[in-house]
């Protein structure tokens, strides 16, 4: 079963009532509560779907975005979309498109290689080198 909108505590309730295989919440680079429970479910096995990984109706912006994505000839939505597949091996993104070039581009998410310096700069752990 997959469950929505949760809390940590709801997880672990309902992982102990029935065989939890994914968890959707609110999680993007600019919205991180949730990273201890992204951690939680990789540990578990449990997928991790974040809703809003582009920001939803408040796109994602910000100063170090738009570098890592001039730096990488990408779209801010792109750098935010790789960030999220470099955050844990346990999340699958289902990105909202209206469009066979925005689902290209999209796409194109997947093969971008975030450098350390640039997953720095995104979480704000450090300055790139």
């Amino acid at each position: 079963m997959g469950i929505s909108n949760v809390t940590a505590a709801q997880v672990a309730r309902a992982r102990a009532a029935a065989g939890i295989v994914c968890v959707q919440n609110l999680y993007n680079i600019g919205a991180r509560d949730d990273d201890p429970l992204v951690d939680t479910c990789a540990a578990a096995g449990i997928t991790y779907v974040p809703f809003f990984p582009v920001g939803g109706f408040q796109p994602l912006t910000g100063a170090a975005l738009d570098a890592v994505a001039a730096r990488h000839g990408a779209t801010v939505a792109q750098v935010a979309l790789a960030w999220l597949l470099a955050r844990s091996p346990n999340i699958a993104l289902i990105p909202g498109t209206g469009s066979l070039a925005h689902l290209e581009e999209n796409l194109a998410a997947a093969d971008l290689r975030l450098t350390a310096d640039d997953l720095a700069l995104l979480t704000g752990s450090g300055a790139p080198a």
